[in-house]
């Protein structure tokens, strides 16, 4: 593909996966009746206010209630941390609340006015089409410690009619945990020092018990940077709650500042909003979760959840995610059903991720166009059929307790030039409307769902002479990393691998902070993020310094080189930058370990050289790491085998896998059949019947090797290098 022709394609695909949802905003409602802001003067009228912004023609959606910082003496009513990689893409409101400051109000008014914003949130969000029972409480520093009071001390709650419970969660961002120093110093005059700690009624840690609380996630920058003790209060907090039984109570301490915390800390609020509730979004994998992928031979016998699995285990290393192949080739809707519980419920599965149409949609209903009425009335019996099913399946699921994540089918290439001329029309309409069902059934339900068959069908067009698939139904090694990089879109993942940011001048590192980093104009610069910066050197030819990122480039492999013509998953997903400030006009040579991995300018290092596909040590690890997710895929396809011999082909023919005699009469005679009748598929089942055969009797140590190539997966660690930039 030219250049011209990929800029056009990834435009293209941009449209595609930008959509998003109308947002409506109404600003400066008083939470308190005419009555009441007559009584409490000129003040309140100011203060006591939200901003509601909602999504349009959603309903029984997700609110995020956020209370700004300024230690409640300054400040005005702003939103959430939110990432910006989905924003107007979550169908989730989001209301920023004012409140009286400590500088003209008591402590009661000031914490009674963020209950009462939280009270009118939930007794009115109805009218805007939101759920109230799906209310989150968060807040930034001074708002997140009102958080902490107006989710976990139920007199203020109580005094609007309300119970902690009828919070959906509460999400306190570096929020102080004991009495807040201004509280104490504003609010009833004690000259104690700052950083000694108290504990009292009007300190959220007296509430630290599970009687009647709502779900929790404590967040906070780090503990080198943080406000002083702000870190191990917020653990403490978090700790006792689990301690004393909290099942759903989460603290993560990230990087940053005070202020410098929120960038890290707004994908944690997000995944906890979507893991807390149905709320229309996808969370990202969550530490230890098992996920199951549900679905038919593009799961089976794909790469996308094991890439998904790679660049998990190299972004969060040591995260202990499992993600588990649950496909069955020829699967449908209807088939899943029947093995939900010995398959996918054997998996124990803490989410799903449910892909089925290819085989629902019934293909050969579209080989003749125009369909007359026959096959028209075969094509609505095979989509209501199909609708039937997903529901039902997404109904079970409910029922068990495991969130639900719906993904458009993949489409069938029904455009490329460069397969052979059987195809058929059968991705327009057939899965477009199959897609359109499971849009459907997501936004009924508030389920996060992933869009894989629009942007997959705009690149399938955008390259008719390139064959993506092998034949036009399942996606090839580089296909398959298309899914997964647009399942990491769905997620509104992090780009960034990790970044270093020195001055060359000054020999110093840019931490993580809340203070503006800027250059000679003035404008915003990046600092480090995800990686420690120690040692920097200045010298007169240029710079060094030693570099300890938390986590790994994704590896190079051909299918990710392949996707990368297709899509811009390096930019989106893969960004690993170098900056260094001030260097001599020139080029320099960098170097990883003594090794040069590359020549840049100075204006590059400057803007910022990403280093994640060159040839350093930590992309040697990633190889390394993508050869035992290789080994990890080919184990797994063998003990999907299994599974669809011993339950799914054999049960379903009556017979008993402990019956070896009838199971291998069974088997010859199965096979013998479609080479007799000279089906295509017969080589590709007699491989399936030969590799059951060989080791149906080695499961337990199939299985072994299965869980000691996780863990290998688990063990992915970053290496230390020293850095050196040196002009040639």
């Amino acid at each position: 593909m030219n250049r011209q022709k990929l800029t056009v394609a990834f435009v293209a695909l941009f449209v595609v996966t930008g959509f998003g949802y109308e947002f409506k905003t109404e600003k400066d409602i008083p939470y308190y009746s005419e009555e009441r802001m007559a009584q409490e003067g000129d003040y309140a009228r100011s203060r006591c206010l939200v901003d509601v912004r909602y999504p349009v023609g959603v309903t029984n959606f997700a609110t995020v209630v956020n209370f700004h910082g300024g230690g409640l003496v300054r400040g005005s009513k702003d939103g959430p941390a939110w990432p910006e990689e989905a924003r107007g893409k979550d169908p989730v409101a989001f209301v920023s609340a004012g409140y009286r400051l400590l500088t003209n109000a008591t402590p009661e008014q000031c914490i009674g006015d963020a209950a009462a914003a939280v009270a009118w949130v939930v007794k009115n969000v109805g009218r805007y089409g939101g759920d109230p029972k799906k209310v989150f409480v968060t807040g930034i520093s001074g708002g997140g410690y009102l958080t902490g009071m107006v989710g976990m001390d139920p007199k203020w709650l109580a005094k609007h009619g309300l119970k902690l419970t009828d919070l959906c969660g509460i999400a306190p961002l570096t929020g102080q945990m004991t009495k807040h120093f201004n509280m104490r110093k504003v609010g009833f005059k004690d000259d104690d020092p700052q950083f000694l700690p108290k504990i009292d009624e009007w300190a959220p840690l007296a509430y630290a018990s599970t009687n009647a609380l709502p779900p929790s996630c404590f967040l906070t920058g780090g503990r080198d940077t943080e406000w002083k003790a702000r870190v191990e209060e917020n653990a403490l907090l978090a700790a006792s709650l689990r301690a004393n039984g909290a099942k759903n109570c989460e603290f993560h301490e990230t990087e940053g500042n005070h202020g410098g915390g929120v960038y890290p800390s707004r994908y944690f609020l997000r995944d906890f909003v979507m893991k807390t509730c149905d709320a229309g979004g996808v969370a990202r994998f969550a530490d230890g979760e098992r996920v199951a992928f549900f679905g038919d031979s593009i799961t089976h016998g794909g790469s996308y959840h094991n890439y998904l699995q790679l660049y998990w285990s190299t972004r969060h290393p040591g995260s202990g995610v499992r993600l588990l192949n649950c496909g069955i080739s020829g699967g449908t809707a209807a088939s899943g059903l029947t093995r939900f519980d010995a398959d996918l419920l054997e998996l124990k599965p803490d989410r799903v991720f449910v892909m089925f149409g290819m085989n629902d949609v019934g293909l050969g209903n579209y080989a003749k166009e125009p369909p007359d009425e026959k096959l028209k009335a075969a094509r609505a019996a095979s989509i209501a059929k199909y609708e039937e099913n997903q529901r039902k399946i997404v109904e079970r699921l409910a029922e068990k307790g495991i969130k639900t994540v719906l993904i458009t089918p993949s489409p069938y290439d029904q455009y490329c030039e460069g397969l052979k001329k059987d195809w058929v029309t059968g991705n327009e309409p057939g899965l477009v409307t199959c897609a359109e069902v499971v849009r459907t059934l997501a936004a009924e339900r508030n389920l996060g769902v992933v869009e894989l068959h629009r942007p997959m069908t705009e690149i399938f067009k955008q390259n008719v002479t390139r064959p993506i698939c092998r034949d036009r139904v399942h996606p090839k090694d580089g296909g398959h990393m298309l899914m997964a990089a647009l399942i990491l879109d769905g997620m509104h993942v992090n780009p960034f691998v990790a970044r270093a940011a020195v001055d060359a001048k000054t020999g110093k590192a840019f931490l993580p902070s809340a203070r503006n980093h800027t250059d000679a104009e003035g404008n915003r610069r990046p600092d480090c993020f995800n990686a420690r910066v120690t040692h920097v050197v200045k010298r007169a030819d240029g710079v060094a310094f030693t570099y300890a990122p938390k986590a790994l480039p994704f590896p190079a492999i051909p299918a990710y080189t392949n996707a990368a013509t297709l899509y811009p998953i390096t930019e989106r997903l893969n960004r690993e930058i170098l900056i260094v400030e001030n260097l001599e006009p020139g080029t320099y040579t960098l170097a990883f370990d003594g090794k040069t991995v590359g020549e840049f300018t100075a204006e590059e290092f400057y803007a910022g050289v990403n280093v994640a596909l060159l040839d350093t040590p930590n992309q040697r690890l990633a190889l390394a790491a993508a050869e035992v997710a290789d080994k990890l895929k080919g184990k797994t396809a063998s003990w999907r085998n299994i599974v669809n011999m011993e339950k799914c082909i054999l049960p379903k023919n009556g017979i008993d896998p402990a019956d070896r005699t009838a199971t291998d009469a069974f088997f010859e005679k199965w096979v013998g059949k479609m080479e007799a009748e000279k089906k295509p598929w017969a080589p590709y089942y007699r491989g399936c019947v030969k590799s059951y055969h060989n080791l149906r009797d080695c499961k337990p140590q199939l299985f072994a090797e299965i869980d000691d190539l996780y863990e290998r997966m688990n063990a992915v660690r970053p290496a230390v290098s020293r850095v050196t930039v040196k002009r040639k």
